[in-house]
């Protein structure tokens, strides 16, 4: 059997001169790698990329002028970050993803199964020793089922450009590097990876050119995912004290939550308590819910407890089973029983019925049990049937029998 057919191999060309119909390459000394694969149509890696993201980019454009690509083309380059073993970010194309080439094939080269799961475990191992217990712990929770290793991922950053946008790209997106990612057929140039100080010098200027909502919001997560605080958090400072819309306000105050540090803590911690919209202060509880340090988890207790209105509650609540410390469960404990806005209560409720591992079950058959409200026992019962499972089948059984209190 034909293994290009099988496994998608990718041949590799040197191009300084156009592609030659009819699959001949042309080749050239020192130029950059051009492929040509059937999801992609061309794909040209730079060779020892160095230097600034626009000098990288302006290169690639160049490129693609010489190669006749009128149709448009994506240009990528990429970050490392710290992030789960099985976590990831991106855009699956439909149907058969696995079968599909990643874009770590499509720059690097196709790599057997084995291949990929060594890099995997080289990648996890090499930050697993090194992370707080509690750090382990957290991400197990978060998987619910066995720990889950910190591992540094290739992430790429990747741009489409047409004719019509010479001066801003079409669409911006986000993939890590082992995920598939639709090129929808258009030429790819790959300018190489990028330190967060690198990276960000580009992407904080192209911000101030966007002006399509979807464009901002797109640049405002990909610059959150960036691991470099001082700069992170003031770019974000600013957009949430300029004249933004409110929905990219709120935009810019969840992807806090991507800097696990204090500085950003605290200007969560500000919008939540001071900023006039409604909207953008919910979105700044969940970016507060997404931090590790135990300071937010104390400011998300606090909220979920006296905050100053209804939505910040809710939205603290709902972080609270995220968290789903022994401090946060207690909290839910509490609140559940009681709160001087039943609404809360309620909220409190179905919240015990998000935690991990249906640990919340146990408490919630307590509330059936115990609580003298007619009214808070019935939203008990309706939780356990959002719990699911064996154990929660039996129980409302025998409350349908008589025989659950």
């Amino acid at each position: 059997m034909d293994s290009r057919k099988t496994s998608g191999a990718i041949r590799t060309a040197l191009v300084c001169l156009c592609l030659i119909p009819g699959g001949a390459t042309a080749k050239a000394p020192l130029g950059p790698r051009q492929t040509a694969v059937p999801e992609a149509g061309p794909v040209v890696v730079q060779t020892q990329p160095s230097g600034p993201i626009a000098d990288r980019i302006a290169w690639a454009r160049g490129e693609a002028k010489a190669n006749g690509w009128g149709k448009g083309f994506w240009i990528g380059f990429g970050i490392r970050r710290l992030m789960g073993e099985h976590s990831s970010m991106g855009w699956y194309p439909g149907g058969g993803a696995e079968l599909r080439l990643t874009l770590d094939d499509l720059i690097n080269g196709k790599k057997t199964p084995l291949e990929k799961k060594v890099s995997d475990d080289q990648a996890a191992r090499g930050t697993a020793a090194s992370m707080p217990e509690a750090a382990r712990s957290l991400a197990a929770r978060r998987r619910r089922d066995e720990p889950e290793r910190p591992a540094i991922k290739d992430i790429g950053i990747l741009l489409r450009w047409s004719e019509r946008a010479a001066e801003f790209p079409a669409d911006i997106r986000v993939s890590n590097l082992n995920l598939p990612f639709d090129l929808e057929g258009l030429p790819f140039v790959w300018v190489g990876m990028a330190a967060d100080a690198e990276s960000l010098a580009y992407l904080i200027p192209l911000y101030a050119k966007a002006t399509a909502p979807d464009d901002k919001r797109s640049l405002l997560w990909a610059i959150g995912l960036h691991r470099n605080a001082p700069a992170v958090v003031t770019f974000i400072e600013r957009v949430l004290a300029g004249k933004e819309s409110e929905e990219i306000r709120a935009e810019a105050a969840e992807c806090l939550g991507e800097q696990n540090e204090p500085k950003a803590l605290d200007l969560l911690v500000k919008t939540i308590k001071a900023d006039p919209s409604s909207e953008v202060r919910s979105r700044a509880v969940n970016g507060l819910v997404e931090m590790e340090l135990p300071a937010a988890t104390e400011a998300v207790i606090s909220f979920a407890l006296n905050g100053a209105d209804r939505p910040i509650r809710t939205e603290a609540v709902r972080g609270l089973a995220e968290k789903a410390t022994e401090a946060t469960i207690k909290v839910l404990e509490k609140m559940s029983s009681g709160d001087k806005d039943p609404e809360i209560q309620n909220k409190a409720i179905h919240a015990l019925a998000d935690l991990p591992g249906r640990s919340g079950l146990p408490r919630l058959i307590n509330l059936v049990k115990t609580h003298a409200d007619p009214a808070i026992r019935k939203e008990a019962v309706d939780a356990i049937g959002d719990v699911g499972g064996a154990e929660a089948v039996k129980f409302l059984s025998e409350l349908a029998r008589g025989r659950g209190r």
